[in-house]
């Protein structure tokens, strides 16, 4: 019989899995039309500007948001929710200036259009804010909300998109800001929905919510409280800041570096095989690592064993992946090339490049809640250190031959290593907590499994 673990988790990941499906979808329907709307440079810039914005978004909370799965109370959570928004609007601030300044010098960005900077501090603060208020929801296993979160953020961004891009023949303007522009007004619609949901938990917790609405000034008692429970959480801004720092840096790198030297259609093909390779992986590691982290936040707090299902988790998806992955290998080219037209055709390469590396990340990015339930995060920030060397020195061995298919092949095959070391990383830890159990240096006494 199913214990109560078991059902929670397959109920709670199969909540976000359809949520995350069903918006993805959308997406993946949209992109036959947007492909056909726009050219692969068109990609190839945007996704320049959006590598700036996912190494910028590390900084904008210091990561405080996922403390608030691990808060000791309520109160403690409310706490690292209203530090973690604040931290975020005055981060925003702060690149609003700098973009102007930028701007106003005419200084351009990887290749970037000039005004284009302008719009990262805005798409950070909707994006900072709606990964806070996933958490909260993360927290009180609200995953009906979450789920539909992304869908509401997805759905308003590629309505957008396609509206933009039907502008082309009436008015360039509106269709070259119609990519970067799109995504930021489906943030706005998700922070919308998101943040009512949040604040709804708040108030059926009888947690105050004044620091979801602007204009009254915090009392010195929660500036103490605020204080405190910041300095108690710090290993999240101290190690997982800049390990997300130096693991999103690393992983934008390419789109960053190679637009330098190499031509924006090649930037838009490879962007196109990174986007349909990562999002299904971001679309399973994010919804079970969500449920798995709260799951064994609270085994862990009540002294329970978690090897035994951390590693049949890992078994069962990257067995998975292995057989997903294989299928797409052999069939990527004459589908991308089917699906959207022939000035797509190359994709294909890029696609079998990171297959390999996508397969491994899956299962890693699933575990890396085990880190911080663990407090091992030391650890991973030096993994991440490591592999953007690695990284570097792909990429620096690409550009120097003059061989971008090179670069991108090093890129994948560096990064498959370091991730299998890190998921190895993840499962010995679980593996020596339980070997610690089991010597009496925790009580616990029996095995609850979650899958």
């Amino acid at each position: 019989m199913l214990n109560l673990f078991k059902i929670r988790f397959i109920k709670d990941s199969g909540t976000l899995l359809w949520g995350n499906l069903v918006a993805q979808g959308i997406a993946f329907a949209a992109y036959i039309v947007l492909l056909r709307l726009f050219t692969p440079e068109d990609f190839g810039l945007c996704n320049v500007f959006f590598s700036y914005t996912e190494v910028l978004i590390i900084l904008s909370t210091c990561k405080y948001e996922m403390a608030v799965v691990k808060a000791d109370n309520d109160n403690e959570a409310e706490t690292l929710v209203r530090a973690a928004l604040k931290l975020n609007w005055m981060f925003a601030l702060l690149l609003t200036v700098i973009g102007v300044a930028l701007a106003l010098l005419g200084v351009s960005l990887s290749g970037l259009p000039v005004w284009m900077p302008l719009l990262i501090p805005v798409l950070v603060y909707f994006t900072g804010t709606n990964r806070v208020y996933n958490f909260v929801c993360n927290r009180y296993r609200k995953y009906q909300q979450l789920a539909m979160g992304e869908v509401v953020s997805v759905s308003g961004g590629t309505v957008t998109r396609i509206l933009f891009g039907l502008t082309a023949p009436l008015w360039q303007l509106l269709h070259s800001i119609g990519l970067p522009v799109g995504s930021i007004l489906g943030k706005v619609a998700g922070h919308i929905y998101l943040h009512r949901c949040a604040k709804t938990i708040m108030r059926e917790l009888t947690v105050a919510t004044d620091h979801l609405s602007e204009g009254e000034a915090a009392t010195v008692a929660a500036i103490l409280s605020m204080k405190e429970t910041l300095r108690k959480h710090r290993n999240f801004p101290i190690y997982v800041m800049p390990k997300e720092l130096v693991s999103s840096f690393s992983a934008n790198l390419p789109l960053m570096w190679l637009s330098v030297y190499f031509e924006k259609p090649l930037l838009g093909l490879f962007s196109l095989a990174l986007t349909f390779t990562q999002r299904p992986v971001n679309v399973l590691a994010n919804s079970f690592e969500k449920v798995f982290y709260q799951s064994t936040v609270v085994k862990v707090t009540e002294r329970r064993l978690i090897w035994h299902d951390v590693r049949r988790f890992a078994l069962l998806l990257g067995a998975g992946a292995l057989a997903v992955g294989s299928a797409v290998f052999f069939f990527a080219e004459p589908l991308f090339v089917f699906l959207f037209g022939d000035q797509w055709i190359g994709t294909g390469y890029y696609v079998r490049c990171l297959l390999p590396w996508m397969g491994i990340l899956v299962v890693t990015n699933s575990l890396a809640f085990v880190a911080n339930v663990l407090g091992t995060q030391r650890v991973d920030f030096c993994l991440q250190l490591l592999q953007l060397l690695l990284r570097v020195g792909a990429l620096y061995t690409g550009i120097a031959m003059g061989d971008f298919k090179l670069a991108v092949l090093l890129f994948a095959a560096v990064s498959a290593v370091v991730q299998a070391v890190q998921g190895g990383w993840y499962l010995y830890q679980t593996y020596r907590y339980d070997k610690r159990c089991k010597r009496g240096e925790t009580q616990i006494l029996k095995t609850e499994e979650v899958i």
